[in-house]
């Protein structure tokens, strides 16, 4: 079974709201709660459990009990390492509407303390073992430097494992040069590169400065991946309506476990746009629809690029 570790340096207890539409500044009605532990790197081992790998979550935690976060890891069978570091972790709240919009409130996040970073590059170090593929993504919170995801990534590079790479800004910055697949969306591209008129020549820059692979996932429009064989873009065959949270981090674990196995980067891509697309429909990050996936496969359409 392939193994895939990931990181959320910034866990959260994500709880999602569903309403019949978000109307700002008037009091709206919420229809049904759902709140689970959350974090990308979460979203991403349990994506790649139920699509037949296993994986374990790396995460700085609250130093005291109980931890919720701890807890809710706990319900959702996923195995986790934790590192104590932060007084509480923080909330994430999506406020989807039945109307289409999704809105998002993000906390920070806690300050994390000194030795935190030392102690999660020790369980890395340790949890590589046996690792098939490592999978940093996220933000970076208080206390924590913007090269640490870097860090974290040549320590698998060194290993000769797939690294890959889905966070943004100064933390993208820093791992251009780490040897990891990098995963940005074009916000988060021209937010370290400036305004993006061609995708796959930002990536080839990227290349040069030391990425291994850049996948620009584009929503509706799929996900172009650049890399030293050539340049390749993927697209569904019909819109899907839903939740787009989480998408991204779905995406991410495809290509974590086609990187593990070696598949095909065409392969690969189309298999990152399908499951990415099959998260959409389901109501929380970190859940897929493996029947919608199954028959996307096939009609993922994948362009070749000069």
């Amino acid at each position: 079974m392939t193994r895939v570790v990931t990181v959320t340096l910034n866990p959260a207890l994500d709880i999602t709201y569903a309403v019949p539409a978000l109307a700002v500044g008037s009091s709206v009605r919420v229809e049904a709660v759902r709140s689970r532990a959350g974090g990308k790197g979460v979203n991403v081992a349990s994506v790649v459990r139920q699509l037949g790998g296993d994986a374990i979550v790396v995460a700085p935690a609250a130093s005291a009990e109980p931890d919720p976060f701890r807890e809710g890891l706990d319900s959702l069978g996923l195995a986790h390492h934790l590192v104590p570091a932060f007084a509480t972790v923080r909330r994430t709240v999506a406020v989807v509407g039945a109307d289409g919009p999704t809105t998002i409130l993000l906390e920070p996040g806690s300050p994390a303390p000194q030795g935190t970073a030392a102690a999660v590059e020790g369980v890395i170090t340790e949890e590589l073992a046996g690792a098939d593929a490592l999978v940093v993504s996220g933000s970076v919170p208080p206390g924590l430097t913007a090269d640490l995801p870097a860090r974290l990534a040549r320590l698998a590079r060194e290993r000769d494992i797939p690294a890959v790479v889905d966070v943004s800004g100064p933390a993208l910055r820093a791992a251009v040069g780490s040897g990891a697949v990098l995963v940005p969306n074009r916000d988060e591209l021209a937010d370290i590169w400036g305004p993006v008129h061609d995708v796959v020549a930002c990536g080839r820059q990227l290349l040069q400065q030391g990425a291994s692979a850049v996948v620009v996932t584009l929503g509706e429009d799929g996900a172009v991946a650049v890399t030293a064989g050539g340049a390749w873009h993927a697209r569904a065959a019909e819109v899907v309506d839903g939740n787009p949270t989480g998408a991204g981090d779905a995406a991410t674990a495809a290509l974590a476990l086609s990187l593990a196995a070696g598949t095909p980067w065409p392969a690969a891509l189309a298999d990152a746009v399908a499951t990415s697309a099959a998260c959409v429909l389901r109501p929380v990050a970190g859940e897929i629809d493996l029947e919608a996936r199954r028959r996307w496969l096939g009609t993922i359409t994948v362009e070749e690029l000069p």
